[in-house]
């Protein structure tokens, strides 16, 4: 549920599992294997060596350009690409990504890990992909852009994460550095996705028997300041905190409840460091300045076929406004609900998800917009903030070894805002200029329905090089034809 999944967690798990693989498909020896080349230096590998050096200066193992292995540390070192050419219906000029980084892992006498991530990158985007970016002078994913002054759909991004693990003991382990973190089983995320751009942070995961205490603070970057060009221009961006701590319990072996807590202030205060506390005591203590969240999560796996999943988050709520039906603002919360189904219809490697998302108007909002549920001007869960319901439904499959496929149909109803009005949808917005106290309803404002469909084929040429060819149709339709648009998009790349 907490991710990114640490390797040596991976690697225990992998190496746990080796007696079992007589009863796995083809595809299925063939991912263990390679994520047992990916994280080799936790454990004795015997796939990992390749015949196919070249000239024994690099790629003397098949998963790094080049690595040291000693007795007290070791070391990855990998190139990243990603290379793509394509079209878009709404835009005659050819679209690509220009990517070039590196990749660094190690670790230190068992003890310490390191990671690095660097990527400079050039492209030009879909249409709509641009739209956001000048409707929301922000960029999906990322933090600091620059956009090109004659054609608004080519940007330069320069993307970097690194973080440090150390193991306290056997139970306890710390991190610190920049990097992105998710919470959830789902295509979405209630409580913190990967949209925004990497943060600061620091984590502390306990584990302790069927529980799992994870412990998050991060500094966010509230607002930006702008060129003329749309551009993020250099300056003092002002800053905000987030304190997060997630308590996970394994009920049964198959069934995983989690509940949290996540608080945003305007800057970091010592009383938010207390890996044991209840944040709302300290926040009405302070005099409530703070905008805080609680939630719930699970994860119940059956007959080792099905995983029912789930989330809900209370931004606020009141029991009595709820039952009287009344619309009102203050009753503001996103629901999960989902489903997979695990080599669905007895096929091997054939994997089924569906997943409705419910988010109230102004969920995540705040009556100061520097305190709401935002990063780089992004939303931290749900890319397009709230005010919406959606039902997503993905396919992927593995027919052969290398080959990966994935459809994806994705249906989003939402209101936009008009003439000045917040609907509830925008999260920078505050919530005293909201429509009304009451009458809220998911969805009002501009009624827009957005269609997506995405079909993928990913070829793994050699370990951790891929060729991909992707197609997608998008349809966006609005109750006010002048924003209703669609387009078909195609993309071939080797990344």
């Amino acid at each position: 549920t907490y991710k990114p999944i640490r390797r040596v967690d991976l690697s225990n798990f992998l190496l746990a599992i080796d007696s079992t693989k007589r009863q796995w498909s083809s595809a299925d020896r063939f991912n263990y294997t390679y994520l047992l080349n990916d994280n080799w230096q936790f454990g004795t590998n015997k796939y990992n060596e390749n015949d196919k050096s070249w000239w024994n200066l690099a790629y003397n193992r098949k998963s790094d350009l080049f690595y040291l292995d000693q007795e007290h540390y070791s070391l990855r070192i990998n190139p990243v690409i990603d290379f793509s050419v394509g079209t878009d219906q709404r835009n005659d000029n050819l679209l690509y990504t220009n990517t070039r980084g590196i990749e660094v892992q190690g670790q230190i006498d068992q003890k310490i890990g390191l990671y690095t991530f660097l990527t400079t990158t050039q492209m030009r985007t879909p249409q709509y992909f641009a739209d956001f970016v000048a409707e929301n002078d922000a960029f999906p994913y990322e933090g600091f852009y620059k956009i090109d002054n004659f054609d608004k759909t080519v940007f330069d991004v320069f993307h970097a994460r690194g973080y440090l693990t150390f193991n306290v003991t056997k139970s306890i382990d710390i991190q610190a550095g920049h990097d992105k973190q998710f919470i959830g089983n789902g295509i979405r995320s209630m409580v913190m996705s990967d949209f925004s751009s990497p943060m600061l942070f620091g984590k502390i995961n306990t584990r302790l028997g069927p529980f799992l205490y994870t412990n998050l603070w991060s500094e966010l970057t509230e607002d930006i300041i702008l060129a003329g060009s749309g551009s993020p221009i250099d300056g003092q961006y002002p800053k905000k905190f987030m304190a997060t701590h997630r308590l996970g319990i394994d009920i049964t072996p198959n069934l995983n409840i989690g509940v949290f807590e996540t608080i945003i202030a305007d800057s970091a205060n010592i009383n938010y460091f207390n890996p044991i506390i209840f944040y709302r005591a300290i926040e009405q203590n302070q005099g409530s300045p703070d905008n805080i969240l609680i939630g719930l999560d699970y994860q119940w796996n059956i007959k080792n076929q099905f995983q029912l999943y789930g989330q809900i988050m209370l931004d606020e709520f009141f029991i009595d406004a709820l039952r009287g039906n009344t619309g009102d603002w203050r009753n503001k919360y996103g629901i999960q609900i989902g489903g997979k189904y695990i080599n669905a219809l007895d096929i091997n490697n054939l994997d089924l998800q569906v997943e409705a998302n419910f988010l109230r108007p102004y969920f995540q909002a705040y009556e100061r917009p520097a305190l709401s549920y935002t990063n780089y001007r992004n939303p931290l869960a749900h890319p397009m903030g709230a005010n919406l319901k959606e039902v997503l439904f993905m396919a992927r499959y593995q027919p052969f070894n290398r080959l990966n496929l994935t459809g994806k149909l994705f249906i989003t109803q939402y209101g936009e805002d008009e003439n000045g009005l917040n609907y509830g949808g925008d999260l920078l917005k505050s919530t005293n200029d909201r429509i009304g106290s009451s009458g809220n309803t998911i969805g009002q404002g501009v009624g827009t329905t957005n269609s997506y469909v995405e079909l993928i084929g990913s070829y793994m040429v050699i370990h951790n090089l891929f060729l991909d060819w992707r197609t997608i149709y998008r349809d966006k339709s609005s109750d006010l034809d002048s924003r209703s648009n669609n387009g078909l998009i195609s993309m071939l790349s080797l990344r």
